[in-house]
């Protein structure tokens, strides 16, 4: 025989109670039921009760802001109709006699009021009626845990590792080739020496000699790009100083002059008479700049504009460098920051993933806003010199 609850042997002795003590338990009652709700409402977790037609019954502070429901609407509406995705999760949008597992223990992402990772623990309510009707008609209890942050946290990680591998392997291949490279240049030098003994015919020797230059040339050359390689992948420890954002970009722009010229390209730089001074790296800055410029040059056709922008955000220096270019197709934005992925003949694939790394170590942000066809616009946000922000600790490349 199953034991009754308290609130059982209470309703038991109603009859017997008189008005005073109706009265006192009705208010203790309601005392009850308000420390519960509060106790309920500063939980961190969601907590849904949902009745057998899926109607949600009670809902805690939290679980209306999940789902984005007012609350006076947090007893009166369909779990389907509030938060499809969470339904659909549940099972709820089966027919009523599709069996419903006894627990429900899944994560899933809903998409309003926001996009969220949401880990559902979901229990059925035990029916006070033993009978098999009762308890397919029984209700549930969901329970809602935002595991938004750990998500994007373990993706963030993932990727991290993934580049960290990357680079591992770029290092180690530069390392590779550099060695014999190294040793070539050495032998062709001894062999340039010998011909200047052994060769008699002045026409000959002027040949040979004139070749033997140019292989040490593309050698020294092949070497100078492996360096330059290793020194934009490898990750170091930014060395911090005050920089003046603008004189870093007319830096740049002086360096890319004869570039633009052939091309005919027009610079508009945009800004007030602020200093936009910042806390950086000025090499891995310069690197920034660069790239992202350069990427602008790529994309567009001669004689065309590219403007540059410089405004104030709250604690954040933004930068955008806007071109009229072919536009990034949707289908590729989201991967521009990976390693190796280029849709120029001669790119290499790592520019942007660079400048993401930078620009994550310092503490700032990149974004993209692109229209295939119409153009590109490339934000960097700094921050401010004396603002407070998080650097990323990076452990270099042994």
């Amino acid at each position: 025989m199953a034991r009754k609850s308290p609130l059982d042997k209470v309703l038991g002795k109603l009859e017997d109670l008189d008005e005073a003590n109706l009265s006192n338990l009705v208010q203790r009652l309601a005392r009850e039921r308000k420390l519960l709700e509060t106790v309920f409402d500063v939980i961190r977790d969601g907590i849904l009760v949902l009745d057998g037609s899926g109607v949600i019954t009670y809902s805690n502070q939290q679980g209306r802001s999940l789902i984005g429901l007012k609350k006076e609407l947090g007893d009166k509406v369909s779990l389907l109709k509030a938060a499809p995705d969470l339904a659909r999760s549940l099972g709820l949008d089966r027919v009523a006699n599709d069996s419903r597992p006894e627990v429900v223990v899944r994560e899933t992402m809903i998409h309003y009021p926001e996009r969220r990772h949401l880990r559902i623990y979901a229990v059925p309510i035990a029916s006070a009626q033993d009978d098999e009707f009762s308890q397919k008609d029984a209700g549930m209890t969901v329970v809602l845990t935002d595991v938004t942050e750990e998500k994007v946290s373990v993706e963030e990680k993932i990727e991290s590792e993934r580049i960290t591998s990357v680079m591992d392997l770029a290092a180690g291949v530069a390392h590779e080739l550099g060695n014999p490279l190294n040793s070539i240049n050495i032998h062709m030098q001894v062999l340039q020496r010998a011909l200047k003994k052994d060769l008699t015919n002045s026409k000959d020797k002027e040949k040979a000699d004139k070749s033997l230059q140019s292989c040490i040339n593309e050698v020294n050359r092949l070497d100078s790009i492996i360096v330059h390689f290793l020194n934009a992948i490898k990750p170091t420890v930014p060395d911090f100083q005050e920089l003046n954002l603008l004189s870093v970009i007319e830096e740049i722009l002086h360096i890319k002059e004869k570039e633009l010229s052939d091309k005919n390209i027009n610079i508009q730089l945009d800004t007030d008479n602020k200093e936009p001074l910042i806390d950086a790296d000025l090499d891995q800055i310069k690197q920034v700049f660069f790239n992202v410029i350069g990427n602008a040059m790529d994309a567009i056709t001669n004689k065309s504009d590219i403007r540059i922008i410089i405004s104030w955000e709250n604690e954040f220096i933004t930068i955008q460098i806007i071109d009229r270019g072919t536009g990034i197709k949707k289908e590729n934005i989201s991967k521009v920051f990976e390693p190796y992925f280029t849709t120029k003949k001669k790119g290499n694939g790592i520019g942007m993933m660079i400048v993401h790394r930078i620009m994550r170590n310092h503490g700032g942000e990149v974004g993209i806003d692109s229209k295939h066809g119409s153009g590109t616009i490339v934000t960097l946000k700094f921050p401010r010199k004396g603002a407070k922000q998080r650097y990323l600790e990076q452990k270099p490349i042994v």
